[in-house]
């Protein structure tokens, strides 16, 4: 058997560009209102600062609409490969402009919500441990839809500007 490879010839007919990905990426639009409804499942990781893994996690959440305005409601529950469990109880509604109004149990009312182009994104504080007050980390958090069914979610923690950690969880919408 002979293995040599002829040289390749160019067609300038057809393109070797790969395929556009479908659909569009400004077509899906990340909406918390939507995405959280029913439950979704994920896993992910935590960096420290310096970019390695820390730590592991599961994600579930499990969400409902409340009245007429879009309001849902949701759990999402963090187990983490060290046994640890964090339950973050949100509830949030679509505002004007893509602006969002959220609360979470633990870090309280009042946090806004914003569209960026097609990602979700919200920043806040919450309290960690003992952190809490002006000493409670910054969440800077991001949500990108991947799929129809699959989301992205990045978030960043830091104090007082300084970097603590990075959180990378996917969430994957499931049937009920």
């Amino acid at each position: 058997m002979d293995f040599t490879l002829a040289p390749l010839e160019r067609d300038t007919a057809v393109s070797h560009a790969p395929p556009p990905l479908a659909p569009a990426l400004g077509s899906l639009p990340f909406q918390p209102e939507l995405f959280f409804l029913g439950r979704t499942e994920g896993a992910g990781v935590v960096r420290d600062p310096f970019d390695r893994i820390v730590r592991r996690c599961k994600v579930t959440t499990e969400g409902a609409r409340h009245g007429g305005v879009g309001a849902v409601s949701f759990e999402e529950v963090f187990t983490y490969d060290d046994g640890e469990v964090d339950v973050w109880r949100w509830a949030m509604s679509p505002g004007r402009d893509g602006r969002y109004v959220a609360a979470e149990a633990k870090a309280g009312p009042g946090i806004a919500g914003e569209r960026a182009g097609a990602d979700y994104r919200l920043s806040f504080r919450r309290p960690v441990g003992a952190a809490t007050g002006v000493f409670a980390p910054r969440f800077s958090t991001r949500f990108t839809m991947l799929a129809p069914d699959l989301a992205l979610k990045s978030a960043r923690m830091s104090i007082w500007g300084l970097p603590l950690a990075a959180l990378v969880v996917f969430h994957r919408k499931v049937e009920s």
